[in-house]
């Protein structure tokens, strides 16, 4: 895997088991008095868990030297024009490695910038929490159950009312859906 991408989903995960601990010593994510604590590992695990993606997309630049800047290398359509540049100039035996790698952008795009899949949403959680608002949480109460807590489906617009999994079950699919994706495609690069 490139560089610094495990490194970011295991600070994923720490943030997570933070969650997790803070959950369990209250007895249920809805019953967390440590707001602050909370809230500050809820926003670490989704910083941390796209940028394993960014990180992902600057090791794709770095490894087929595109020359992109660190900022322009999570740029998927600049990496993508630099990636085509190159495989235009490249010889057979590298074609099919630049042609990989392009396969591989193509796949990240195609995942966060279709509205409602698994990246996009996550990415979009990270984004309202890190630029715009502090994430909502929708609490059900259950009776003879416990309060089950989640976030919304879209972090920007409540009137969609709940996710369709708790917090923590939902942290837990994210972290996994991410290290699946990222490990399969560096695994289609054939780098090793």
């Amino acid at each position: 895997m490139f560089e610094g991408v495990n490194e970011k989903l295991k600070r994923a995960e720490y943030f997570l088991n933070n969650l997790k601990a803070l959950a369990d010593e209250a007895g249920g994510f809805a019953h967390i008095k440590k707001q602050q604590e909370m809230r500050a590992n809820l926003d670490g695990f989704f910083f941390e868990v796209i940028s394993a993606k960014d990180f992902f997309l600057q090791g794709i630049n770095d490894v087929y030297g595109l020359g992109l800047k660190k900022n322009s290398a999570t740029d998927i359509g600049q990496l993508k024009c630099q990636l085509g540049l190159i495989y235009l100039r490249r010889t057979d035996s590298d074609a099919k490695s630049l042609s990989n790698a392009l396969k591989a952008a193509e796949a990240i795009e195609g995942l966060i910038s279709r509205k409602n899949s698994w990246l996009w949403i996550i990415n979009t959680y990270r984004n309202s929490a890190t630029h715009r608002e502090l994430l909502h949480f929708g609490h059900v109460v259950i009776p003879r159950e416990n309060i089950k807590t989640y976030l919304f489906k879209d972090p920007e617009d409540g009137l969609q009312g709940n996710a369709d999994i708790e917090v923590i079950p939902y942290c837990e699919q994210s972290l996994a859906q991410m290290k699946e994706l990222l490990e399969r495609l560096y695994s289609e690069l054939e780098l090793e």
